[in-house]
């Protein structure tokens, strides 16, 4: 089996990996990758059988201590095969990248685990193989996903706030305006949580004209103002909240709910199967946000982990 250096001359393999691929979403794609790449010291690697048929990919990068990581600009990672890739084959794909990393002085890898929900088929092979080679959990953290083919009831709380909005007028829409909503977005991080948007707006903008049926931005609307928006990065099934925000009088009439209540049926429409809210958790998990946690399952939603494996090389 081959292990060969991710290079731009591979993009367009990688990218049809990923696309045939069980469990990679449209964040595996170079085109997404990309506009990071120049913040890590990349570690990606393509995996070949004997003929030279790329059958597997590996997106990850280095860190200064001798610490691969899959990978530390996104969500999840590992590795992304076709549905038809037996375990067998899984596990010696991950042996060999192992090996390949250690002729590069690693001594340990950091696996982020694609969370089940965002898999077409089952394929956590993967997951077998960690601790099979002495990898254990080093965080969990807990989202929160919606199975929209059998749909929890919304709580009778959620259901007064979208009836509220609806009171107040508030519309709902599929929007452009980025710029109207992340002057919302950035106000609300740096005022609760001293923080700024993962994205910046170039970079948002930028990556919505790539991908500009995975990346969706609804808005709520009062009186001609955004007071309230969801980023969608939709994909395979799956439609990830990515952002959320309202500003204060959105908050006050229950503008999110309704942005809510309109993202779950345009995808149940759409033919998605889960909608994920995102975790609740912070310090590596340790910490649970209560509050966030039941706004989140008070429209349906309930657990999904997702899990961070350490294993010494």
């Amino acid at each position: 089996m081959m292990v060969l250096p991710y290079s731009s001359s591979y993009a367009s393999v990688w990218d049809e990996v990923v696309e045939s691929s069980a469990n990679g979403t449209f964040m595996f794609q170079s085109r997404f990758m990309d506009y990071h790449r120049n913040r890590f010291s990349d570690a990606s690697v393509l995996l070949g059988d004997e003929h030279g048929k790329i059958n597997g990919v590996f997106p990850a990068n280095y860190e200064h201590d001798g610490t691969v990581v899959s990978h530390t600009g996104l969500t999840y990672g590992g590795l992304l095969t076709a549905a038809n890739r037996h375990a067998t084959d899984v596990i010696q794909m991950l042996d060999e990248v192992c090996n390949y990393y250690r002729t590069k002085s690693c001594k340990r890898l950091i696996y982020k685990a694609v969370p089940h929900i965002y898999s077409t088929t089952p394929c956590e092979a993967d997951l077998y193989w960690l601790t099979q080679r002495g990898g254990s959990i080093v965080r969990r953290a807990l989202s929160t996903a919606i199975n929209l083919e059998d749909p929890l009831p919304f709580s009778t709380l959620r259901r007064r706030r979208v009836k509220k909005a609806q009171e107040n007028c508030v519309t709902v829409a599929r929007s452009s305006d980025f710029k109207g909503f992340w002057g919302i977005l950035e106000e609300n991080l740096s005022r609760r949580f001293g923080v700024k948007p993962v994205h910046t707006l170039e970079e948002i903008t930028l990556l919505q004209s790539h991908f500009p049926t995975e990346i969706l931005l609804f808005t709520a609307t009062a009186s001609g103002d955004v007071v309230a928006g969801v980023v969608v990065f939709a994909s395979r099934g799956v439609a990830h909240a990515q952002y959320i925000s309202a500003n204060e009088y959105g908050k006050e009439i229950g503008a999110l709910d309704l942005v809510f209540s309109t993202i779950v049926s345009d995808c149940q429409a759409a033919g998605y199967k889960w909608l994920d809210f995102g975790i609740s958790t912070d310090h590596s998990g340790a910490h649970l946000n209560e509050g966030l946690l039941m706004q989140k399952e008070g429209f349906g939603g309930r657990s999904v982990c997702y899990d961070t494996y350490l294993l010494n090389l």
